[in-house]
């Protein structure tokens, strides 16, 4: 399964990255493009304890909803509120400049497994606790997500 962890799968994210204009349009959702990169960012941020977000799951949502996720159930294109804190406008890192925060998502991916550390488990706000080969997983789940939503 495709992973942050697994070069070849982050050669991948960072070309599609790289590929990035601020002119894309989204095929869905309220994000620009702009504000996406940097939401990504966050999330990543999150992983590597960089961030918080209360625990918000459930029993449900940590254990049923995570393994189907993290097998790699279709994300709802426009369906799912994100926590507060990866939102723009509330608590999300504030945008800079368009290509400094393309290059912070960048190298948070090229440096994920340095940056993730040495942590056994870290919690999500939803799924609860994840380990590395877990964030790994979700956090190109996510980006894929994403930048799929601006046909990259």
């Amino acid at each position: 399964m495709k992973s942050l962890l697994n070069p070849v799968d982050k050669s991948e994210m960072l070309k599609r990255i790289a590929e990035v204009t601020p002119k894309d349009p989204p095929l869905w959702g309220k994000m620009n493009v702009h504000e996406m990169l940097v939401h990504a960012a966050d999330q990543v941020r999150l992983s590597f304890g960089e961030k918080r977000s209360p625990y918000r799951g459930t029993m449900m949502t940590s254990t049923f909803v995570k393994f189907l996720i993290l097998l790699g159930m279709p994300i709802p294109k426009g369906k799912i509120e994100t926590t507060d804190e990866l939102k723009q406008g509330v608590g999300g890192t504030k945008l800079t400049a368009f290509e400094l925060d393309k290059g912070i998502l960048a190298d948070m991916v090229t440096n994920f497994e340095t940056r993730y550390g040495n942590e056994e488990f870290r919690k999500h706000p939803v799924f609860g606790d994840l380990d590395k080969q877990q964030w790994g997983r979700l956090a190109y789940l996510h980006l894929n997500h994403h930048l799929k939503q601006f046909g990259r």
